[in-house]
């Protein structure tokens, strides 16, 4: 089990002991649902894959439904002195993992990358951030069609800017969210 899971249920065990004294915890597990659990795997998701701690992504801002991570330039340098396009596609599919968990929680879904395509622009010769976002009507397809189907297959569209806010590349990422099965 790893940190971000443990974590998870040493929460969801104190809020079932607190209910099981009769306190009253709606509160509680809102708050762990809306604030922590976000908070949570923004803080531990760029650790969990080696690559991607070393490249220096940052999860800025993580919300159900939308995410912002940023790159730095340093250790992610090509031979010519701008961005590695392999370090812009990190940038690009990394985030969404976060977003999702954020969105449906840890233990109901797995999201799968099924495909992602990349369009570079222009070389990126500083920091680049990425926003991915899912409306409120896809959030709901996604999940209903999840629990009626098995299955639900969706894309992110992100466009990945420079400090000056110039688009450097853009991507489009195919998923398949599927039940966790227990």
């Amino acid at each position: 089990m790893n940190l971000t899971n443990r974590l998870q249920s040493t929460a969801q065990i104190a809020i079932e002991q607190a209910r099981d004294a009769g306190l009253p915890v709606e509160r509680a597990e809102q708050a762990f649902s809306d604030t922590i659990r976000p908070r949570l795997v923004q803080m531990l998701s760029p650790l969990v894959i080696p690559f991607v701690r070393r490249s220096g992504v940052r999860l800025t801002e993580l919300e159900p439904g939308r995410v912002v991570a940023t790159m730095p330039l340093k250790r992610n340098v090509n031979h010519i002195g701008t961005m590695y396009a392999g370090a812009l596609f990190t940038l690009a599919e990394f985030p969404g993992g976060p977003l999702l968990l954020a969105t449906y929680g840890m233990s109901r879904f797995i999201p799968i990358v099924t495909d992602l395509r990349m369009e570079y622009v222009k070389a990126a010769k500083g920091p680049v951030t990425i926003e991915l976002t899912l409306t409120p009507d896809e959030i709901e397809r996604i999940e209903a069609e999840t629990l009626a189907t098995g299955k639900a297959e969706f894309e992110l569209r992100g466009e990945l800017k420079n400090r000056q806010g110039e688009v450097v590349a853009r991507s489009v990422a195919l998923y398949q969210m599927r039940p966790k099965r227990r």
